[in-house]
């Protein structure tokens, strides 16, 4: 018991102190962690969603504006994010916007998050 109440203090303490500069930022990476992860392992196709439009909105800061706008279009809904998958990774149709490198990338994040964007709900 001595040592439950121990643990106790201690998480009431970190979560005192958490938007301390020196403790924001291992807070954020641990929070981002068991949201992406525990949403993932609830077979949640909208957690899907958001972990794939977060990695290609991060891959899309490197490249321009139109680009970063239209990935954003197309990973708006699970629907859109898999036809931008039909048409351009798997058919691969002319893409005016995203050719090249950055489609590719893009296909590959789609590609690793594929499995739990159609999982029956």
């Amino acid at each position: 018991m001595k040592t439950f109440f121990w643990l106790v203090v201690i998480v009431l303490l970190v979560l005192t102190f958490s938007d301390h500069k020196s403790i924001k930022p291992y807070r954020d990476k641990a929070y981002d962690f068991l949201v992406e992860h525990v949403a993932i392992a609830a077979d949640d196709k909208e957690a899907a969603l958001r972990k794939t439009r977060k990695q290609l909105l991060q891959l899309a800061e490197q490249w321009g504006d139109s680009q970063r706008q239209y990935l954003e279009k197309h990973s708006a809904s699970v629907d859109s994010l898999l036809k931008f998958r039909r048409s351009y990774c798997l058919n691969n149709d002319f893409n005016p916007i995203l050719f090249g490198e950055p489609l590719r990338q893009s296909c590959d994040i789609i590609e690793q998050n594929y499995d739990n964007l159609i999982r029956p709900d």
